[in-house]
């Protein structure tokens, strides 16, 4: 046996057919690696403790959900593990709390588990059951070092499996989800006090309309009140209400990214901007009175009604980006994500082909594929708007916006260029990737003036396609 293999990786799968159990073969390849760190099995018959036992210096761990972890009646193991290198474990089929805590209680040096098989469906009687099975599991002793755990759920996760695990890895900094709640974000708070990380798996848009299947609204807000550590909240496909983000008091000021959209910010629609443009310009024109003055009492109270919404808002506005500004250590600034998808655009004739779906004539006797546009409420990115306050952000490096209804002109783009001086990346105003879209004069003009601006600032999208 070459003994200086160092990392392979060992599917039994390729073990030669023989007599003797292909269990012991493998127990037999495994205790002749002693160089082996990294270990990939697929037979879910296999001994946890066997493995451990033939392999103690491994330090990475591959395998199915059921692995064995309990004794033949189903009680779990109580006996210690001797992995004293092992530093992390991936269970790339279905599992359950009960075996994740039994990994917790014997292995203190592990600092990463992955759970990318998902759970089964435990039935716990309630929250008080849950947390009982899991003291008795954890043997009242807490797991500290685990410090990364990263859960992909088929389907919504019970956050009572969440709750049964979380108060047994209090030195946990790193939480990756495929879909966040506000109970788990609660639940984060409540026993994970160093939390640094925070990420939603596969929250890069364009796989579904927002609109139609929306988020949970303001499920970040406990992580960016109660985590003071908090570094990198990576929620790209949820939402907060902007009068709910201006008025909470921050504790993670710290944060270098942040990926989150803010909503309830409705400016006025075309009408009343029209009519905010004439009295900006003194030429109000009322629907006189019965002297003829020009400016009848029920028009001055609209209008006047109309311009305290605007201060109204503009206040609001500044409030938001004051919040922002606090922020000085941010890296990333990311306020929307991707908002259209491509596959409703499809539709699957009989003989096969594809052909578009919602589509309007061009000039040329083409066609357009039909987008909806940006989300309504969202941030409107100029510098009347208060977006100059975040001139503390001197360590920006990404700017997205895409999805967000920005409003940005030219003068912005002179602004950030100027005020932004390690910026290299920016979304919202790149070449679109979709098929057939309207092009967009606007877009590629401002693009084109903050290439010429910043010629070192890439212009990409956050989708995955």
């Amino acid at each position: 046996m070459d003994q200086s293999i160092s990392s392979p990786t060992l599917f039994t799968s390729t073990l030669e057919p023989s007599t003797v159990p292909i269990a012991t073969l493998m127990y037999d390849v495994l205790s002749e690696l002693s160089c082996l760190l990294e270990l990939e099995i697929n037979d879910a018959s296999a001994d946890f403790n066997k493995i451990l036992e033939v392999a103690p210096q491994l330090e990475v761990l591959r395998a199915p959900g059921w692995l064995q972890l309990t004794s033949p009646d189903g009680r779990l193991l109580h006996r210690m593990f001797t992995a004293a290198h092992l530093k992390e474990i991936e269970l790339f089929h279905e599992t359950d709390s009960r075996a994740v805590l039994s990994l917790l209680r014997y292995l203190s040096n592990l600092e990463s588990l992955l759970l990318t098989g998902g759970f089964n469906q435990e039935s716990f009687q309630n929250d008080y059951g849950a947390a009982i099975e899991a003291k008795a599991a954890m043997n009242n002793a807490p797991n500290m070092s685990l410090r990364r755990l990263y859960l992909r759920s088929r389907g919504s996760m019970d956050y009572r499996i969440l709750a049964a695990i979380l108060p047994w890895v209090p030195e946990l900094r790193e939480f990756s989800c495929e879909s966040l709640h506000l109970r788990m974000s609660e639940i984060l708070v409540k026993n994970c006090k160093h939390l640094e990380v925070v990420r939603e798996l596969d929250s890069f848009g364009g796989d579904y309309d927002p609109r139609a299947l929306p988020r949970g609204v303001d499920v970040v807000l406990p992580l960016l009140t109660g985590c003071p550590t908090l570094r990198v909240l990576d929620t790209a496909a949820h939402n907060i209400q902007g009068d709910i983000f201006m008025n909470c008091e921050l504790a993670c000021l710290g944060l270098e990214t942040f990926r989150c959209q803010i909503i309830g910010m409705y400016w006025l629609d075309e009408a009343n901007s029209r009519v905010l443009n004439r009295l900006l310009s003194g030429n109000s024109e009322g629907d006189g009175d019965d002297n003829g003055s020009g400016t009848g009492a029920t028009t001055s109270i609209e209008e006047q009604g109309l311009l305290d919404e605007v201060y109204r808002n503009q206040e609001r506005y500044r409030r938001v980006y004051r919040q922002f500004s606090r922020m000085t250590q941010l890296r990333v600034l990311e306020l929307g994500q991707e908002w259209r998808t491509v596959s409703r655009l499809y539709d699957t004739r009989i003989d096969g082909e594809d052909e578009y779906d919602d589509i309007y004539d061009e000039p040329d006797n083409g066609y357009y594929a039909w987008y909806p546009p940006p989300i309504d409420g969202t941030l409107d990115l100029t510098l009347v708007s208060g977006l100059d306050q975040l001139s503390t952000l001197k360590e920006l490096e990404v700017f997205g916006f895409e999805g967000v209804d920005h409003r940005m002109e030219k003068v912005e783009l002179d602004w950030m260029a100027a005020q932004w001086p390690k910026l290299k990346v920016m979304r919202g105003i790149h070449i679109d990737i979709f098929p057939k879209v309207e092009p967009d004069t606007k877009r590629r003009e401002l693009r084109e003036y903050m290439q010429m601006l910043r010629p070192d600032v890439v212009h990409e999208t956050l989708f995955k396609h």
